[in-house]
């Protein structure tokens, strides 16, 4: 689904944005901005649900005591794969 709407952009900060970008149309350029923004900020929640989570982790494991350390179990972790 696609909507048309207009829209008062300042001419500077769309001719620095062009730089950086490969688009070739103020259209594009929109899109491939609201793209960015859109997995940026997905990804930042994406993080802080990460370590929501390790906080939650780590309060249910104080206390334990662990056979190996955690660096060693990490890197047979990674070597076995």
């Amino acid at each position: 689904m696609c909507m048309r709407t207009n829209i008062v952009l300042s001419e500077e900060l769309l001719r620095e944005a062009m730089r950086y970008s490969k688009a070739t149309t103020k259209r594009a350029l929109v899109e491939e901005a609201l793209q960015v923004l859109v997995h940026v900020r997905s990804e930042e929640k994406r993080r802080q649900t990460y370590r929501e989570r390790l906080s939650v982790l780590d309060r249910k494991l104080a206390g334990l005591t662990l056979r190996e350390p955690p660096l060693s179990v990490l890197r047979h972790d990674r070597e076995s794969r």
